[in-house]
Formats: C-alpha cells, sequence, structure tokens
C-alpha cells in the first residue's frame, strides 16, 4: 500500500524514521519505521531503495516522498498504513511537548511478541 498520509509524510519529508516511542508500536511493527532514501519516482530506483532499506519493517518512510507497506495480504498491509499514520499523529503531538524516551529493545521485543502471539488470538 502507498500513501501521503499528513503525519506519515511529514516525518518522511524531512527524512526521520518513526521511533519506538510507544507500545503500539512495539506491539504493530516490533521495530522503528524506516526512513528510506530520496529515490525518483517513475522507474525502478524508488523500489530498489525500498527494498534496500525496509529490513524487516512492514512500513517504510521514503524521504521526501510518502508511505510504503507491505503484508501478508492487502488487508494486512492496509492495516500497516492506518497504523503508521496513527503513531506517526501521536508521535508528532508528543515532540511538541518534549523529547519522548525510546522504549528498551528487550520491552519491544516482548510487547510484539505478546501482540502478534497472544493478544486476541483464538
Amino acid at each position: 500500500v502507498h500513501t501521503h498520509s499528513t503525519f506519515a509524510t511529514a516525518f518522511a519529508a524531512v527524512g526521520r524514521p518513526i521511533p519506538v516511542y510507544l507500545t503500539a508500536i512495539a506491539d504493530e511493527f516490533g521495530c522503528p519505521v524506516p526512513c528510506g532514501g530520496y529515490a525518483r519516482i517513475g522507474g525502478e530506483e524508488i523500489g530498489k531503495e525500498i527494498l534496500r532499506a525496509i529490513g524487516d519493517a512492514q512500513a517504510i518512510l521514503m524521504k521526501k516522498h510518502g508511505v510504503f507497506t507491505i503484508g501478508k495480504g492487502p488487508l494486512q498491509a492496509l492495516k500497516a498504513a492506518v497504523m503508521t499514520e496513527d503513531v506517526a499523529r501521536t508521535v508528532w503531538h508528543a515532540l511538541q511537548i518534549g523529547q519522548p524516551d525510546e522504549l528498551d529493545p528487550e520491552e519491544v521485543a516482548a510487547n510484539h511478541d505478546r501482540y502478534t502471539h497472544r493478544y486476541g488470538q483464538k
């Protein structure tokens, strides 16, 4: 899924990833939302940069462009796009108040494991 959602694209405009400041980011993504470098649209360059920079993330911000998300299917990719905008909006507001602390990597892993394997699972 590709979007130019307002808050996530604002992070992309300045080339900033979205760090794991919130349990919601840890739960959903298990890592920061990375920001890839600038790549010209209309050819293979942007796809190559997405593949280079996305790592294990489900979402990536592309510098000076917007948001790209992936998933096991279209609904999972759409959910990742919605969650990317949601956490970007909250993080942007938090940054207006002060500088949030990132969650410890162990907490990120524990939250992501709980969310993906036990929370709401049938």
